[in-house]
């Protein structure tokens, strides 16, 4: 409520721009105190028709915008990111990868960058010290891992430790899922077991369901139907043209969004001086938090909402393009 009567005096006692910029004052500082959703969504779209302010801080998603379809980062992406670094903005990953799966891409920025990895559950400075954890309650990945039973072979448990069981998978497992990826490219960091809620000895990041739409789908509304959906954040990324799904279970509210609130904060910058880019579902809460949200080209049919941007595709550096027009004014 209170938002709604400083958006309305604000208007009605001072005309013009003067009028709205001290209505963008008030709404940024409150933003940047106590960021939740309700709140934002009240004031988001009176936001977005004010002139844009300087952007301090770029929030970037990996796959799909940051990496192309040829799993690389563009030099042109790469040479406008250093640009925007020499004008002191910061940049951070915000990446539903494990930070092993993404540290790859991130060592190709040309200068350090913060990581929020896992959907928002970790977050890293540019020094790589874990300054944010967010994770699924042991007892509430046991009650999932029972509710989803059925979809045990595309299901895989995601924990905060080095080397093998990083991600672990029951016997059950099969190619078409996760295990698939996890072969070819995590095998040091895979542990498979003959039944998954024993290996629920701790905390893990998150549950995670992936595979071909047709066969997980069904997942959801068992979890929305079960005792567990009070406590768990349901996210998807989808990715049609690979015939692909991944259906991450997280702890309640954990998400991008709430964990790029968190480093704002940290950084002292307002949600109004953010500029978010992303492209899957994943990306959601993230863009509604950041000032300046822009989904790509090729972003997914349902994502974008009005008075967003739109950049190129992935395939044609719509990273740089966007910092380009709304960074480096070129």
């Amino acid at each position: 409520m209170r938002n709604d009567i400083a958006i309305e005096s604000s208007r009605s006692e001072n005309a013009g721009v003067g009028g709205d910029y001290s209505a963008y004052c008030y709404l940024a500082e409150l933003e940047l105190a106590s960021w939740d959703a309700a709140t934002h969504h009240s004031c988001a779209a009176f936001l977005l028709e004010l002139p844009f302010m300087p952007i301090r801080l770029i929030a970037l998603d990996l796959d799909g915008t940051l990496v192309n379809s040829q799993w690389e980062i563009s030099e042109k992406d790469r040479l406008a990111l250093a640009a925007a670094a020499e004008r002191g903005v910061q940049v951070v990953i915000v990446t539903g990868r494990r930070i092993r799966a993404a540290a790859p891409y991130i060592a190709q920025i040309p200068f350090p960058v913060a990581a929020i990895t896992s959907n928002g559950a970790l977050v890293r400075t540019p020094e790589g010290e874990v300054v944010y954890r967010n994770f699924l309650s042991g007892n509430i990945a046991l009650q999932v891992l029972e509710t989803v039973k059925a979809f045990r072979p595309y299901t895989v448990a995601i924990f905060d430790q080095p080397g093998r069981g990083q991600v672990t998978m029951e016997d059950c497992a099969i190619p078409e899922g996760p295990l698939g990826w996890y072969l070819k490219n995590s095998l040091d960091q895979l542990l498979l077991v003959p039944d998954l809620r024993d290996a629920i000895k701790s905390d893990p990041v998150q549950i995670m369901i992936g595979g071909p739409p047709a066969r997980i789908e069904g997942a959801e509304a068992l979890l929305r139907q079960s005792s567990a959906e009070p406590s768990v954040q349901l996210t998807w990324t989808r990715y049609p043209a690979r015939n692909l799904a991944l259906f991450d279970i997280m702890n309640r509210g954990c998400s991008k969004g709430r964990a790029l609130n968190f480093w704002a904060k940290h950084c002292a910058i307002s949600p109004r001086h953010v500029m978010a880019i992303g492209d899957n579902f994943n990306d959601l809460e993230m863009l509604e938090f950041a000032g300046l949200p822009v989904v790509m080209g090729n972003h997914i049919q349902g994502l974008r909402r009005p008075g967003w941007k739109v950049t190129s595709h992935c395939d044609e550096s719509g990273v740089a393009c966007a910092i380009e027009k709304y960074v480096l004014n070129v």
